[in-house]
């Protein structure tokens, strides 16, 4: 039976083209890479070439964390990780090849970047992270709530370093930072093993075998198998329950 509703279907588009333009243009600038390696010196723009190669590599890594979201209630992590992650990547990118000045402005947009990628690498963790957001057992749901907070006390202290170095204190900061950045690491290890030591308690589901008779019984009658299923079961009155009307395509 599928398990995915005509609401679903602009989610698994964008995922679908998220994924397309990852593997084009990580894979051109693999294409890259490789020519330079095998090619003359590694000169400055042989060092720039590799340099893109490795930053749109990691990037579209923490764009495929963040898409895994998608399809899921809490999407609106997902979709905001992979614009800051889409949008460090080009900042990355353009500070490689930059050639002009270096003053404020570049100071200014060198934080930019770094916050980016901060930012890009909690949201994917978190993205992954969020896909547990749906188990019942109690450890599991405190140690990510527990998690996320230490993850986003973490962020928060990095940027704040970015942003204003010369007001960090010099003793507790960074040993706050430390502490936060250990458990939040700890956190993203160990919830992933509790859910797996302690998997939740569901009822049975239909066997794979009922799953293709119901599919292959809705495509003989033009139906989709949910329309199927909801038509043969009784309604609260004990009168059978009408088919949904069916959406276009």
């Amino acid at each position: 039976m599928t398990t995915i509703d005509p609401g679903s279907r602009p989610l698994t588009l964008l995922r679908r083209t998220i994924v397309t333009l990852i593997i084009v243009a990580f894979g051109l600038a693999a294409i890259g890479g490789i020519i330079v390696l095998l090619g003359a010196e590694l000169g400055d723009t042989a060092l720039r070439v590799l340099g893109t190669t490795a930053t749109v590599g990691a990037f579209s890594i923490a764009v495929l964390c963040c898409a895994a979201l998608l399809s899921r209630p809490l999407r609106a992590v997902g979709v905001v990780g992979s614009i800051i992650a889409v949008l460090g990547a080009g900042l990355a990118v353009w500070q490689i090849w930059y050639d002009g000045e270096y003053g404020a402005a570049w100071e200014n947009l060198m934080k930019v970047t770094w916050t980016a990628i901060a930012a890009t690498v909690a949201l994917s963790l978190a993205s992954l992270l969020l896909l547990l957001a749906d188990r019942r057992r109690s450890a599991v749901r405190v140690g990510l709530a527990v998690t996320l907070v230490l993850m986003a006390v973490v962020l928060g202290m990095i940027v704040w370093l970015i942003w204003a170095a010369d007001t960090v204190d010099d003793q507790i900061f960074p040993r706050v930072l430390g502490v936060s950045s250990i458990l939040a690491a700890l956190g993203a290890v160990v919830v992933p093993v509790l859910s797996l030591l302690m998997p939740d308690v569901r009822r049975a589901g239909l066997s794979r075998a009922t799953v293709d008779r119901i599919e292959a019984e809705a495509q003989r009658r033009g139906v989709t198998p949910d329309e199927l299923v909801v038509g043969l079961l009784p309604a609260a009155d004990g009168v059978l329950a009408a088919p949904p009307a069916q959406h276009g395509s």
